[in-house]
């Protein structure tokens, strides 16, 4: 388990592990931060130089900060060219280099280098084998990435380091490509509402007609947020599949030995009811929905042209039914 502790642009990395002792040095480094920039005042960081070591001897910085060093005690310089030890190059993105200064209890500024360019960089102190002694130290430097750091973003860059205010996002209901996230009712129009106001239908097929069932199906008012619990009728038997239950063909073929003679049946436009005697009379859908109504009457002309395909039922106000199918 690791620990981050940021010092302004500075990432020092220590072991959960580490003792309380060692814990407060690091914490004492930390407050010891603001000298530092006091002595270099240019430097964003401050890595200090004493005995045989910088301190921190790793860190990461973000491309245009400035890193400096102070000595507090030693000859040292700080060589980012050739390892002291191998004197081999040590290939970093640029080679810096900041002259010896011998240091004080109170700090002398060695100098200041602003890293511009992303990577990592070695370097150490070339004096009386410092570097062999382990007077050795890295900087690995972050690219600024701007972009969109938010995942749930439509434009969202995962080499974003930097959010620069650029996120898109989708419209509420909609992906990012434009399809509808939920459509209950699969009818193509986004459902959008945050809540919706639900109503039940009960269609009470079985009441209006034995030899029906309900069938139940959702349908959304996207514009008013309605969540429709709806449902429509359905014979159990419709051998013919004419809409007209099988137990009920014997009504409708002989709708003319009864009081009320309807006609055409099927009807697409116009229909004619005639009575042998006077009635008020009543039409009502699938559901039981009173659709129509008149007072007392010999006839009744209806236009449905405009009505939903189905099954209507006429009562008279003797409450005889006797129905009809509109095409």
């Amino acid at each position: 388990m690791q620990i981050k502790k940021t010092m302004n642009h500075l990432t020092v990395l220590f072991s959960s592990k580490m003792n309380f002792a060692s814990a407060a040095l690091i914490l004492l480094l930390s407050s010891s931060m603001s000298f530092g920039q006091e002595i270099c005042p240019d430097a964003d960081v401050v890595v200090s130089a004493e005995g045989m070591a910088f301190s921190p001897a790793a860190l990461i910085v973000d491309v245009g900060t400035t890193v400096g060093w102070v000595n507090y005690g030693g000859y040292h310089d700080v060589n980012g060219v050739n390892s002291s030890i191998t004197q081999i190059p040590f290939y970093n993105p640029e080679d810096f280099y900041l002259a010896h200064v011998t240091g004080t209890e109170e700090g002398v500024c060695i100098g200041t280098h602003t890293f511009t360019i992303p990577g990592i960089y070695f370097y150490d102190c070339t004096s009386y084998g410092h570097a062999g002694s382990g007077m050795v130290a890295n900087i690995t430097v972050m690219a600024v990435v701007p972009g969109c750091t938010d995942y749930i973003a439509c434009n969202y860059d995962i080499t974003a380091t930097e959010n620069d205010n650029s996120c898109e996002y989708a419209e509420w209901g909609y992906d990012c490509d434009g399809n509808c996230v939920i459509d209950l009712d699969e009818d193509g129009i986004c459902d959008t509402c945050l809540d919706y106001d639900i109503i039940v239908v009960d269609c009470e097929c079985n009441f209006f007609d034995p030899a029906t069932y309900t069938v139940f199906f959702i349908n959304i008012d996207e514009e008013n947020c309605i969540y429709l619990e709806d449902c429509f009728c359905e014979c159990y038997n419709d051998e013919d599949g004419d809409g007209i239950c099988d137990e009920n063909e014997t009504i409708v073929d002989e709708l003319e030995d009864l009081s009320v003679m309807i006609f055409p049946n099927p009807v697409t436009s116009t229909l004619t009811i005639t009575l042998n005697k006077k009635s008020t009379l009543q039409v009502f859908d699938t559901i039981g929905k009173l659709v129509e109504e008149t007072g007392v009457v010999s006839s009744w002309v209806l236009n449905v042209s405009d009505w939903e395909k189905g099954l209507y039922t006429v009562k008279n106000q003797e409450g005889k039914t006797h129905k009809f199918i509109v095409e």
